[in-house]
C-alpha cells in the first residue's frame, strides 16, 4: 500500500490512545468501530478508487448506524481521534502514523544493508581491518561531515555553518613577523631591528622596503644581517626508518612470546612499528612482552590483544632506559594434577551453569537446582568458584 499523507494530518499533534478512556462509551464504540473497518480494509482513510466514502457508506462498513455516526463524528473529530483529508474523506491519523513508522523502519533497514554491502566492498579492497566493524567508516564519515549538530541546531544549519567556517578558515588573513621597518632617531640604535606585525598584506606591496610573496611563501623567517641571535635549530626527534622485514620478524616473536591470536597480527604490526620507529630495540620490545605475560600468567590470566601491551612496553622502556633493574620475573611454578583437574572441572561447570542459566533466565533456581545438575554431571556439589573448586580438588595432607 502506498501511503498519501493527507494534508490535515499533523504528527506533532496526535492524541495518545490512552485519552481515549475519557470519552462517552457511545464515542469509544465508534472509534474501535472505525478503526477495526480501516484495519479489515488494510487501509489508512475510507476511500475507494481515489473517491472519498459518504458517512452512509462508512457506517456500512463500520456496522454502525448513520444517525448515531453522525452524531459521534464531530466530538471525534474536535478531538482529533478521526479526522478530514482535504477530499472530506474521514481516515485515522493513529493508522497514518502507524504507517509512517513502518516505512522509516523498513528505509533504515535497507541503508543499513547498503552500508553493510559499502563497508564488506571497502574491507576486501583493504580500505579496512579484518576484524574492524561498520562503525569504523560511519565513525570516518561523521568526522568527515563535522560531527554532530550542536545543540538547537538542524542538521541543514549544521551543514551550512560547516560550510561558512570553511571558507572563513580557508580565507582567513595570514599574520606573520617581517623584520626590518624604520627605525627612528629617538629609538635605542642598536644591533637588532625591531619587529613590525603585518596583517593582511599586499603581494604587490613591499613592506619596508621588502618585497613579500603570501601565496608562494607561506612561512615567512625572519632574518636580519646585522642580528648576532644564533639561528633556532629543530628539536623534534626524526622518526627511524625500520625495514619492513624487522618489522615482521618482531611482530612474529611478539606474537608467539605473548600468545596472541593471528588476528591481532594487524594490529601487533602497527604497534610494534611505531615502538621501533621510536627507537625502542626489537630486543627490549620483545622482553617487555615477554615479562609482561608471564605476570599474567601467574594470575591464570591471557591477553587476547595486541593493545594490553601497549602500556607495559611504554613502562618497560621508561624503566630500561633510567636504568631501573628490569629483571624477569620467576618462571610460574608448574600446576600439579590436582590442580589441572580442579581447573578443568570449574571450566566444566561454567559452561554448564550458564547454558542452564540461559535456559530460566532465574538465578535463584538454577543455584537451586545446581546440586542435581552437578552431580548428573559428575561435578562437585560445591558453589562454582575457582577457589572452591581448588578446595575441593586439593589433597587433605595438603589442605591440613
Amino acid at each position: 500500500m502506498t501511503l498519501q499523507i493527507p494534508a490535515t494530518f499533523d504528527r506533532d499533534n496526535i492524541p495518545a490512545m490512552a485519552f481515549l478512556k475519557v470519552l462517552p462509551a457511545e464515542q469509544r464504540g465508534v472509534f474501535h468501530s472505525l478503526m477495526d473497518a480501516l484495519k479489515a480494509a488494510r487501509d489508512v482513510v475510507f476511500h475507494v478508487g481515489g473517491r472519498a466514502l459518504d458517512d452512509a457508506q462508512v457506517a456500512q462498513m463500520a456496522c454502525e448506524h448513520v444517525d448515531v455516526l453522525q452524531r459521534v463524528l464531530p466530538e471525534l473529530e474536535f478531538t482529533r481521534f478521526i479526522l478530514r483529508d482535504e477530499d472530506g474523506a474521514l481516515y485515522s491519523p493513529h493508522l497514518v502514523e502507524r504507517q509512517i513508522r513502518r516505512e522509516e523502519r523498513a528505509a533504515a533497514r535497507v541503508e543499513k544493508q547498503r552500508r553493510l554491502d559499502e563497508f564488506q566492498e571497502r574491507q576486501d579492497a583493504g580500505e579496512f581491518a579484518p576484524q574492524a566493524s561498520v562503525k569504523v567508516m560511519t565513525s570516518r564519515a561523521n568526522a568527515a561531515k563535522g560531527g554532530r549538530p550542536r545543540k538547537g541546531e538542524t542538521s541543514e544549519q549544521a551543514r551550512e555553518r560547516r560550510e561558512r567556517e570553511a571558507v572563513e578558515q580557508r580565507e582567513m588573513r595570514l599574520l606573520s613577523s617581517i623584520s626590518g621597518g624604520a627605525v627612528s632617531e629617538t629609538e635605542n640604535q642598536n644591533q637588532f631591528s625591531k619587529t613590525v606585525l603585518v596583517s593582511g598584506v599586499s603581494v604587490s606591496k613591499p613592506v619596508s622596503g621588502f618585497p613579500v610573496d603570501l601565496e608562494v611563501k607561506k612561512d615567512i623567517s625572519p632574518s636580519d644581517s646585522n642580528s648576532t641571535k644564533p639561528a633556532e635549530t629543530e628539536t623534534g626527534k626524526p622518526a627511524l626508518e625500520i625495514s619492513e622485514a624487522l618489522i615482521s620478524q618482531t611482530v612474529a616473536r611478539v606474537l608467539k612470546i605473548g600468545r596472541l591470536p593471528d588476528g591481532q597480527a594487524g594490529f601487533a604490526k602497527s604497534i610494534c612499528g611505531r615502538f621501533l620507529r621510536d627507537g625502542i630495540p626489537a630486543d627490549v620490545l620483545v622482553e617487555a612482552v615477554k615479562q609482561h605475560t608471564e605476570k599474567m600468567a601467574l594470575n591464570g590470566d591471557t591477553a587476547y590483544k595486541m593493545g594490553a601491551f601497549r602500556k607495559p612496553i611504554e613502562r618497560f622502556w621508561a624503566d630500561h632506559q633510567a636504568g631501573v633493574s628490569t629483571t624477569p620475573v620467576p618462571e610460574p611454578t608448574p600446576r600439579e594434577d590436582w590442580e589441572d583437574r580442579a581447573l578443568e572441572a570449574y571450566a566444566k561447570a561454567q559452561k554448564i551453569w550458564s547454558e542452564a542459566f540461559h535456559l530460566q533466565r532465574d538465578y535463584s533456581a538454577v543455584k537451586r537446582e545446581w546440586p542435581e545438575l552437578a552431580k548428573k554431571h559428575d561435578l562437585p556439589a560445591c558453589p562454582v568458584e575457582r577457589t572452591a573448586y581448588l578446595d575441593w580438588y586439593r589433597p587433605q595432607a595438603q589442605a591440613a
